[in-house]
């Protein structure tokens, strides 16, 4: 019996739902990021805003080369690379993805500074050490985390920063609320959900040092109710492409997060250590 990893899950996941997550999210395939719960802040704004948080964290520079793993179809990508000068290269087992993130490159201009390519996280095509710092947004909950890490640690340079958004636990889990976090691994194909203080020994282990840890859960919840609009605006065009019992299963997912929780959300920096431990 062929037991399907959980990045095969995730590519046919995304191969088959990439239509749905660009009319929830435009080229920005993660949550929003507000600064408080009534500022204001549009959904298209917060997008951009949680792409910041990440940019600003990972502290690229001019001319770095900067990994993006699992990159989606650009945005974040060309966003760091316009912010920073840093060159970017975004991997994701998505070819469609790919093909549109290219695309997208190509016509923001930045074509020169920013490629994308098909490939395996687990298994990088990259030598070891030829990135001075990476990303990773809302990628990791989809793999085995422990060889993922493993794989960045292996191809950034002695001192370089991965910065990362992820999910988590950090809060009681409920009979209720359990029931809500199987049906959102089972319906997004998303891996096991870690505690909040399972990550430090993690990234240690796969030889990353923590820098910081963010419970950001207070700063994204608002993204559940914007996806709940989305999908209802959309929703001919929608159930026309997935069906009325897809779309329906996601719609009553979206309800019970926002009724029962889900997971929490959480930003994390970790540094390789600039010469090996004695």
């Amino acid at each position: 019996m062929i037991t399907e990893t959980a990045s095969q899950k995730a590519q046919a996941y995304y191969e088959q739902a990439e239509a749905m997550y660009v009319s929830l999210y435009g080229p920005n395939f993660h949550h929003g990021y507000w600064p408080s719960a009534d500022d204001g802040t549009t959904y298209e704004q917060a997008l951009d805003n949680l792409t910041d948080q990440i940019i600003n964290r990972v502290g690229a520079r001019p001319g770095d080369r900067v990994l993006d793993l699992g990159c989606g179809i650009g945005g974040p990508a060309i966003r760091l690379a316009r912010t920073t000068g840093a060159h970017v290269v975004g991997v994701s087992n998505v070819a469609t993805q790919i093909e549109h993130a290219n695309a997208r490159a190509s016509a923001d201009n930045m074509a020169e500074q920013v490629k994308f390519e098909q490939a395996d996280a687990l298994e990088l095509p990259f030598p070891d050490e030829s990135f001075d710092a990476a990303i990773a947004i809302e990628s990791l909950i989809h793999m085995d985390r422990a060889p993922a890490l493993s794989e960045i640690a292996r191809v950034l340079r002695p001192g370089g920063v991965f910065t990362a958004a992820d999910f988590c636990l950090n809060a009681s889990v409920t009979p209720a609320r359990q029931q809500v976090l199987d049906r959102y691994r089972d319906l997004d194909s998303l891996g096991s959900f870690h505690r909040f203080d399972e990550f430090p020994p993690m990234l240690r282990r796969a030889g990353l040092e923590p820098v910081e840890l963010l419970d950001a859960s207070s700063h994204v919840e608002k993204s559940v109710k914007m996806w709940w609009e989305r999908t209802e605006a959309d929703l001919e065009n929608l159930t026309n492409q997935y069906g009325k019992q897809e779309l329906d299963d996601f719609i009553g997912l979206f309800d019970d997060v926002i009724t029962h929780g889900g997971p929490e959300y959480l930003i994390f920096t970790a540094r390789k250590p600039a010469s090996p431990r004695p």
